[in-house]
């Protein structure tokens, strides 16, 4: 199944993310009455290549693991979580003990996993 979703299947069909096999097979069906491929063959490709996403409970379950609700992809500036003290200023000592920081857990990982 490719998975190129460029737009919600479940608003293309008018469905909710909860409906049934059969509510979403009649809401498909209600569609291509509406959009015929005679008369909107394009509405019809999005109808039906909605429908193939979500027909079946293992093409269902592949596209509700991709898709992403336009909530949560939506970007909330008010749970932006802020800090009360301003970030430390980059200096070439904090870099420094960074990287040896950085150096001292490499090793460490070396050494338990050469156990």
């Amino acid at each position: 199944m490719n998975l190129t979703l460029i737009e919600d299947p479940y608003k293309t069909l008018g469905v909710k993310r909860g409906a049934t096999e059969a509510e979403i097979k009649q809401a498909y069906f209600a569609l291509v009455r509406e959009h015929p491929p005679e008369r909107d063959p394009d509405g019809f490709k999005r109808i039906r290549a909605a429908y193939e996403k979500l027909r079946a409970s293992s093409e269902r379950a592949e596209t509700d693991l991709f898709l992403i609700d336009e909530q949560d992809a939506a970007f909330n500036a008010e749970k932006v979580q802020r800090y009360a003290e301003p970030p430390p200023t980059i200096t070439p000592e904090l870099i420094k003990s960074d990287l040896i920081a950085l150096e001292a857990l490499l090793l460490m990982e070396e050494a338990v996993a050469g156990r």
